[in-house]
């Protein structure tokens, strides 16, 4: 049977998101249906495997046919002998040492925005999830975009939003020390406004680290940010994933935000694996 796509969510006029469908379960595909597929992620900006059987050499050599990838700068979080794999989960080492990186992924954002070259895709990869609870909502930019006031649009046409990981640490981590490497780090501008260099559509651009708009006053500039943060997360453009085991989700960061939601920590273990794409530098729309 050849690979199929099913829609996922009604966001988008039930264009955001596509279940794959007949693909092996190791993604050990063929040139035709790996083209079909990626041209698919263009098209859908999500993809969601399901019943997927990779080991991390299937799943770094699928990844990579999309594109060079990223390895994510904290190499305790990566895993062993495979730093391509970034490790999510709040398991513990038998030394009592962290698995991987507890926590990742609140808020609303895409990977990467707080750099100069944001990532392009992320593909992760569910090894071990809780029985209810840890879902990931995956919100579309497209559609935000789309949605927006007309004089919003023509306000933002145009300009940069300026991302600053100094500004925003405390905001975004309340309870956590700002580490050195970002009270040093310098903040980036990205455009608020952003065409995907595939599919040619405008995606609003603007995370949590966003924090105010380039050329406005910084108190306008910062009210503007956080009204299109809140704007694009309105439950009408957002798909929410409720993961099992052996799902994995493909999705685009150049157009796609996502959010990690909690779950009992006490009670269950998570283990989810992620490769990262490297990105380009974002086109103004």
């Amino acid at each position: 049977m050849a690979v199929q796509f099913r829609p996922i969510s009604d966001v988008g006029g039930g264009n955001f998101g596509a279940e794959v469908i007949g693909v092996d379960p190791e993604l050990r595909v063929d040139d035709d249906t790996f083209h079909a597929i990626e041209a698919a992620w263009y098209r859908h900006s999500i993809l969601l495997f399901r019943g997927l059987d990779m080991n991390v050499d299937d799943h770094i050599a699928f990844t990579r046919r999309l594109g060079p990838l990223h390895l994510m700068p904290v190499p305790e979080h990566n895993l062993d002998e495979h730093p391509e794999i970034f490790v999510v989960s709040n398991a513990l080492k038998q030394d009592g040492t962290p698995l991987g990186l507890r926590g990742a992924g609140m808020g609303f954002h895409s990977d990467g925005e707080d750099k100069p070259v944001p990532n392009a895709g992320s593909f992760l990869y569910a090894l071990r999830v809780p029985p209810a609870e840890g879902d990931t909502l995956f919100a579309d930019m497209c559609a935000a975009y789309e949605a927006l006031p007309a004089d919003v649009q023509a306000k933002i046409a145009g300009r940069r939003a300026r991302f600053s990981r100094a500004a925003l640490h405390h905001v975004n981590y309340p309870d956590l020390p700002m580490p050195e490497q970002f009270r040093t780090s310098p903040d980036v501008f990205h455009p608020a406004t952003r065409r995907h260099p595939k599919s040619g559509r405008i995606a609003l651009y603007v995370g949590r680290w966003a924090y105010d708009i380039e050329g406005l006053p910084e108190e306008e500039g910062r009210e503007l940010a956080t009204y299109l943060q809140e704007f694009a997360h309105q439950p009408r453009f957002v798909y929410r994933h409720q993961w099992r085991k052996g799902d994995a989700v493909l999705w685009d960061n150049r157009c796609v935000q996502h959010c990690a939601t909690p779950f009992d920590e006490t009670r269950y273990v998570r283990l989810m694996h992620r490769t990262t794409l490297e990105g380009e530098t974002p086109l103004m729309a």
